[in-house]
């Protein structure tokens, strides 16, 4: 800890990290946007190589999260059918997408089907909180901070994709919440690297961004 008058503050990677006050948010790895047959590959042809690929670094990151009885959150983003979840900015943004008809059943992370599931690769255990979010940042309109408080952490692991959609609307939205970010970053990913490059460049400079070996190892010293 550092200090600055008679205010205190974490001051290290292992101090936020601390398991007493820590948890793992896996942000959005559902089939519609990690799986080859998801609605980003198969109906936008986007690249989810990343979005993929980040899958076994998650796993190994929860595995040892719950090791240590750290909290882990998944976040799963929906649209409820017929669209009333969406404003009209919403539908400005889905029409980007593809969106033709408020009754078209064949879009991405529609409630209810598999698409809007957790990429089936993901390792979800019993005691893990799943979270529904209807837009990008994990914290509006959800019970993430409340959740937060009621457990006493103070600090987030964040993981999952994309890079410049949800997961830096999450990260920011966290830390105007004063909670403490840490991007794992070899388990943060986009369709785009060049996007992903670009906004991980300008993280790197403000935030603790270990990679999972790096935080795994720090609560294996610990414990």
């Amino acid at each position: 800890m550092k200090s600055i008058g008679n205010r205190s503050f974490f001051d290290s990677l292992e101090e936020v990290v601390d398991p007493a006050h820590t948890a793992v948010l896996v942000i959005d790895q559902q089939n519609d946007f990690c799986h080859e047959k998801g609605f980003y590959a198969r109906k936008l042809g986007l690249d989810v190589s990343m979005t993929c690929a980040i899958n076994d670094p998650i796993n190994r990151l929860t595995r040892a999260a719950r090791r240590r009885d750290i909290p882990v959150i998944f976040t799963q983003f929906i649209i409820k059918k017929g669209f009333v979840s969406d404003s009209s900015l919403w539908l400005s943004i889905h029409a980007n997408a593809g969106l033709k008809d408020l009754d078209q059943e064949t879009f991405y992370s529609i409630e209810g089907t598999w698409g809007a599931e957790l990429y089936e690769a993901m390792e979800v255990q019993p005691g893990d909180i799943i979270i529904p979010k209807y837009r990008s940042s994990a914290f509006l309109n959800t019970p993430l901070e409340a959740l937060m408080h009621a457990q006493g952490l103070q600090s987030l692991i964040i993981t999952g994709q994309v890079t410049e959609g949800c997961v830096e609307n999450t990260i920011r939205s966290a830390r105007d919440r004063d909670i403490y970010t840490v991007l794992a970053k070899d388990a943060i990913a986009s369709t785009s690297l060049e996007r992903h490059d670009r906004i991980m460049a300008n993280w790197l400079a403000r935030s603790y961004c270990p990679d999972v070996s790096e935080l795994i190892a720090l609560w294996d010293e610990e414990h």
